[in-house]
Formats: structure tokens, sequence, C-alpha cells
């Protein structure tokens, strides 16, 4: 449904754009409707939105009270409720017709329930407006239609903690990027067994936690989404009583355990695994990076 507007401008009438097609794809690239949970989410496992409009551009010009000249963009932006993380698209520049406008989410900072907003708005003022009561203001917002869904059950994900290292004494107070600390008991709450600290000493987490956008913390991102992975990997490989067959309670530890190692190796049993991260810990570590296609 397309979410109200007060404004002090003009804005156009809603029968203008129309929403055509709206998707959350997640692993294998299935589609989710509105409202469902994603199947097999985890926080390794990046999301991609589009969404589909058609607009009648010189009626919403019209509406607005601007001339032909003017420029629009449409801009998709994500929101997550567990984690209060929040990002955008690009804007792209607002045709006549149909738009199509892209984002892709990171997992590792979403959770909970994921809104997707679309937006038209002001890409730069009119010089010549036909109305005193014209949109005036860059990025000033025209329309705007979300969609919600649901990415995990009651649980939250486990915690991320920004702290110094230095003042709390993780690794030996040094300038580390991270530590994730992880309780190995399989009957044990996922989210109470794990938790990721983030060292704010370290001038790479900090620009990573405030410009989360630009390409250096992208990069450190991804780094650090497939650091907890194989971390988690190779503690659950360590756990002699992880069991591939056994079914473990919902939002455990030994749940999280099994369904990341059926994602990545759903040929390979818990005992072969077990055997080459003794034998030969670097070619199991060479494998996993090409199958969690790491910087690709």
């Amino acid at each position: 449904m397309t979410a109200p507007i007060s404004t002090g401008y003009l804005t156009p009438f809603e029968e203008r754009i129309r929403s055509v097609a709206v998707t959350l794809t997640g692993l294998h690239g299935l589609p989710v409707s509105e409202g469902e949970s994603v199947p097999d989410w985890d926080y390794f496992t990046d999301l991609n939105t589009t969404w589909t409009a058609h607009v009648d551009l010189p009626g919403v010009l019209q509406d607005c009270g601007l001339s032909a000249a003017t420029a629009l963009s449409c801009v998709l932006t994500w929101y997550s409720s567990s984690t209060n993380r929040r990002g955008n698209s690009p804007p792209v520049i607002l045709v006549d017709g149909e738009n199509l406008m892209t984002a892709m989410v990171p997992g590792t900072e979403v959770g909970g329930t994921l809104t997707i907003t679309a937006r038209i708005v002001l890409a730069v003022p009119d010089s010549a407006p036909l109305s005193p009561l014209a949109p005036n203001l860059p990025s000033a917002i025209l329309w705007q239609d979300r969609r919600r869904f649901r990415l995990e059950g009651g649980g939250s994900r486990f915690p991320v903690v920004g702290t110094s290292f230095a003042e709390s004494g993780l690794a030996e107070g040094r300038r580390s990027l991270w530590y994730l600390s992880c309780t190995p008991d399989l009957d044990a709450s996922d989210t109470g067994s794990i938790r990721l600290y983030l060292n704010t000493d370290h001038p790479a987490i900090i620009s990573m936690l405030q410009h989360p956008e630009a390409k250096d913390s992208m990069t450190l991102s991804e780094m650090l989404r497939h650091d907890v992975l194989r971390q988690l990997i190779h503690t659950a490989l360590r756990c002699e009583d992880l069991q591939d067959s056994h079914d473990y309670g919902e939002g455990t530890l030994g749940e999280l355990f099994v369904n990341l190692i059926r994602r990545y190796f759903p040929d390979r049993s818990l005992s072969d695994l077990r055997s080459q991260h003794d034998n030969d810990p670097g070619e199991l570590e060479a494998v996993l990076q090409g199958l969690d296609e790491v910087l690709v």
C-alpha cells in the first residue's frame, strides 16, 4: 500500500504510479511474497530486491506543478527491525513508463522484519516551476510505497557489539578487527551462544560503521561475513557431539551448525569434513572460500 506523505508541496495523484512487481530473492534465487518468511535464510545470505513501477511521468510532473524538463529519480531503501540498519540503492532517473529499481541487502546487517520502500524524489530543483506549491528541495519525496518481509521468527540475530578492545581487554587489548565468541553448547540458544565484537579502536572498523556504503567498507564487511562463517563451521567440526542426523531444537546452536554445513556441503558427511579439517585444513579453507564466492 502506498504510504501517505504529509508535505508542504504538491504530490502526484495515486493513479499516476503503479507498482507492478516487487520481489525479494535470497538463496537459490527463489522469490518471496510480501509477509512471508525467507526460506533457509541466515546472516550469511545476502538478499536482492527488485521493484518495477509503471509511471505516468507527464502526469506526475503536472500534478506536482513542475515543468516538463524537471528531473525526478527513483530509489529503493531498506530497513531492518532487529538491527536498525538501513541502506539504499543508487538513484535512477525516472522515465515515462516502466522503471526498474534494484538493491542488494547485506545479510550481515539485517534480521527480523525487512522493510523495502520505493520512492520517487526530486532529483534537481525546477528552475521554472508551474506552481508556487511545487516541490523545490533536492530529494523531496513525491511518492513512496513499501513492502515488508520476515527474515526470521521471534528470535533476534546474534549480538554484534562495538567496543574498545584496549579498554575491555579483548584480544589482549590489541588493534584486532573483530572477535567472534562462540560457546559450543549445541542445545543452547544460537543467539545466546554467539557474540561478535567489533574493535572500535581500529580505524577500518570505525569507517565501516560510519560509512557502510564506501567501497573499502563493503570489502571489509564481506571479509567479516566470510570470517564469521568460516569460524562457525570450524567450531562446528570441532564439536565431537554434533551429528548431522540429529534433530536439534529450533533456534539452537546445533540447528545453526547443521544448517550451515548442509548449505555449504550438502553432499558430504560430517565425518568426511572432520577428516579433511584434521588432515588438510588449508584445502578445506580454500574450498569454503570458493563455495562462499568471497569478493566475487
